[in-house]
């Protein structure tokens, strides 16, 4: 999640390991011979996964009716991101992983009859917003969620502002790890494998329906696609915000120091590196929270007008005397917001490969007397989620990035 500049506040404890693995049977316990193509041989870490995405959009009036086409649009730019070497030709750095994803706009319901609009259902009711937190533990929104085992589930609502000075643009549950297979450090054990559907809360990704406007994405997209003339950046971009969600429900942590309170993740005050992979610099949030504060305030006592520059704000630094240009997706504001590397990548080709209750073909594990004697039903599964925030500096300028 994001605030209007945004300050992501992960309340999460989950992590991977990194552990490279094309080897071995390929295979899925839970089959549906569908969409997401369970049955596939996973021929190497190139193979493309197919990610059927359902939106639920949930409206309470016709301001609230999230057109069929906005959401086709944004799936699209979520894909670009995700296929990587896109949006880097400012950039002083080597192109984004491809990660060999690609998310569909799910064909058909789970009864099998195919949807008037693809990917997405609309459901009409009398709340016109909700607390997303509390939306994402609460057992009465199960009956929205289709079979996680099948689809990835985007909740799409009005988040209740419950913090005067943020905005939450995204929350998103994150995956499991379960037994015999390999583990990826951080995620909480999902005991036992195959797993059904949760019936005790919505695993799903939720977005914020007041900033999926195109009025609230940059023009990276649009007018200055494939161009080199300077892009207009919007913090409340929906593209980057889905992306960012989706690497969370695939594993993904925030690229910068973090520590668990209490079960959470939230910023730590220092910059050791806690997202699991070795090629993310870590920084200091809280400082550079501070920093960004205080650069922008001055600037504007000095002129009220001023225009700020992407490179500038985008700049990071750490004890390591590292700097350099935030243009991680896992990152937030303000980031450039287009690469994944290349342990990111793997960390998400694990869960895929290992991880249940997320579509697509499996690695079958070794049979053993354990494995065997698991009980097919639902654990207390532990609910971890990341949700991002963003702190308000108010009236500040678009931001560009220079040539």
């Amino acid at each position: 999640m994001r605030k209007i500049l945004y300050f992501m506040i992960a309340l999460t404890v989950l992590s991977f390991a990194s552990c490279k693995d094309t080897e071995g049977s390929i295979g899925d316990p839970i089959i549906s011979h569908g969409q997401d193509r369970d049955t596939d041989i996973i021929t190497g870490d190139d193979y493309v996964y197919h990610l059927p995405v359902i939106f639920h959009v949930f409206y309470s009036n016709t301001t609230q009716y999230i057109k069929y086409t906005r959401l086709k649009e944004i799936l699209s730019n979520v894909n670009e991101l995700y296929q990587g070497d896109v949006y880097n030709y400012q950039m002083d750095t080597v192109p984004s992983e491809n990660l060999h994803i690609l998310f569909e706009l799910a064909e058909k319901d789970e009864s099998g009859k195919r949807l008037s609009t693809p990917g997405v259902e609309y459901i009409k009711v009398p709340e016109p917003e909700f607390d997303c937190e509390s939306f994402m533990k609460d057992k009465k929104y199960v009956q929205y969620c289709w079979d996680q085992n099948n689809y990835i589930n985007v909740m799409v609502y009005a988040f209740k502002k419950t913090d005067e000075n943020s905005t939450t643009l995204g929350i998103s549950h994150l995956p499991y790890q379960v037994g015999g297979y390999p583990q990826i450090d951080g995620l909480s054990n999902g005991k036992n494998y195959p797993l059904s559907k949760p019936g005790k809360f919505p695993y799903c990704v939720s977005l914020n329906s007041i900033y999926v406007g195109k009025e609230n994405e940059g023009t990276r997209y649009t007018i200055h696609k494939n161009h080199k003339e300077k892009i207009e950046y919007n913090i409340t971009d929906p593209n980057a915000t889905l992306a960012h969600e989706l690497g969370h429900y695939l594993g993904l942590f925030h690229s910068f120091s973090e520590k668990t309170v209490k079960d959470k993740s939230e910023a730590a005050d220092d910059d050791d590196d806690s997202d699991y992979c070795d090629d993310t610099p870590s920084y200091n949030r809280i400082a550079y929270g501070k920093w960004l504060t205080e650069y922008v305030s001055n600037a504007k006592a000095i002129n009220p007008d001023t225009v700020f520059s992407m490179r500038e704000l985008a700049k990071r630094t750490n004890s390591k005397d590292e700097e350099w240009q935030s243009d991680n997706l896992m990152d937030y504001f303000y980031c450039f917001s287009m690469r994944f590397t290349p342990e990111q990548a793997n960390r998400i080709r694990q869960v895929l490969y290992y991880s249940p209750l997320i579509p697509g073909p499996k690695k079958i594990r070794p049979r053993t007397r354990a494995w065997d004697e698991m009980p097919e039903t639902e654990d207390d599964l532990p609910i971890r989620y990341a949700k991002e925030k963003a702190v308000s500096i108010k009236d500040i300028r678009i931001l560009k990035a220079e040539k």
